[in-house]
């Protein structure tokens, strides 16, 4: 057979077939005389023979328009078939939680140990009914696409302090619902698994509530897409679509969102109100975080330490929006 009807009778062999070009080399490579499917693999990629082409040319295809006679009267769609899309909505905080304790940017394990205590044990003093991890609880630094330093990227390290710290959190407190929302920090685990092993991304044990044990420590998972609703508050991380930043994030929160919402994210204690035109004030809060404030990626910066307190009552809520600093409740 020669060179140019080999490639052609490939060519159209292989577009004929739903066949992966993986099952495709696999079945057929003897039937075009090569020795194993790895050098069927190499003639057809020389020769630009390629599921983009083969997907191009089964969409390019000139498919005559079909004109059906149907009655409007009984069809209520039309006959348009469903959305394959999906409404991302908030998750609601059950109503019989009334004080929530909210901390943010931990980022363990580089944690500012000082301020971290100081929070928790602030909020054991004022008696909690909710812990609410509001993202970038661990940091992930070992398996981030930015350059990390050699010295520094020990991800087993890492692993056992977070998982660790998660099972010192339930200790401390036994008996209160606790949620873990995931912030961008959090997405760097499913990220590194999809780029670097997506043969194990769909592994039970490997999900993130199973690999760190939250469904053992009784830890409510909230998705990184997903906002809370406490009483009239929304709470977001601050990392979804959002980009809020500035010089005053809570009033970039606010030009964005137009309702009580509080975000961690940008690790900085911000507040801003304003009045409608009803007559109705709504705020706006950007919480501190729990790491360190000035580290080598960021030495200068607006950074503070700080956490929350969210009080519902009647479905209203007021925020406590603290700061520390020295390692003191201000």
């Amino acid at each position: 057979m020669k060179m140019e009807d080999k490639i052609i009778k490939i060519r159209e062999h292989f577009y004929a077939t739903n066949l992966s070009k993986t099952d495709f080399h696999k079945q057929f490579f003897e039937m075009y005389g090569y020795q194993n499917a790895e050098s069927l693999r190499k003639f057809m990629i020389k020769k630009n023979i390629t599921s983009k082409d083969r997907s191009a040319q089964e969409i390019n295809k000139i498919i005559p328009p079909v004109v059906a006679n149907y009655n409007l009267e009984t069809l209520d769609n039309f006959g348009i078939e469903e959305s394959i899309g999906k409404e991302y909505v908030s998750a609601k905080l059950p109503p019989h939680l009334k004080k929530i304790g909210i901390l943010s940017d931990i980022h363990f394990p580089y944690h500012d140990l000082q301020a971290l205590t100081c929070a928790i044990k602030h909020l054991k003093e004022q008696e909690i009914d909710c812990l609410y991890l509001n993202g970038d609880i661990q940091d992930f630094y070992s398996i981030s696409r930015h350059e990390k330093e050699k010295d520094m990227r020990d991800f087993k390290r890492e692993v056992d302090m977070n998982r660790d710290f998660l099972q010192r959190l339930r200790d401390i407190f036994r008996t209160i619902p606790i949620y873990y929302k995931l912030g961008n920090h959090e997405n760097r685990f499913a990220r590194s698994l999809q780029l670097q092993a997506e043969e194990f991304a769909q592994i039970h044990d490997l999900q993130f509530d199973i690999f760190f044990r939250l469904d053992k420590l009784g830890i409510t998972m909230v998705e990184d897409w997903q906002g809370m609703e406490m009483g009239d508050l929304l709470v977001i991380h601050g990392h979804e679509g959002f980009g809020t930043g500035g010089l005053n994030p809570s009033q970039s929160l606010f030009n964005k969102m137009f309702c009580n919402t509080l975000m961690g994210h940008v690790h900085r204690k911000t507040v801003t109100t304003k009045k409608n035109g009803f007559g109705q004030y709504i705020n706006t809060y950007s919480t501190g975080c729990l790491t360190s404030l000035n580290p080598k990626y960021m030495p200068y910066n607006q950074h503070t330490h700080g956490f929350a307190i969210v009080e519902i009552d009647n479905g209203k809520s007021k925020v406590n929006n603290i700061q520390i600093i020295n390692g003191k409740v201000l």
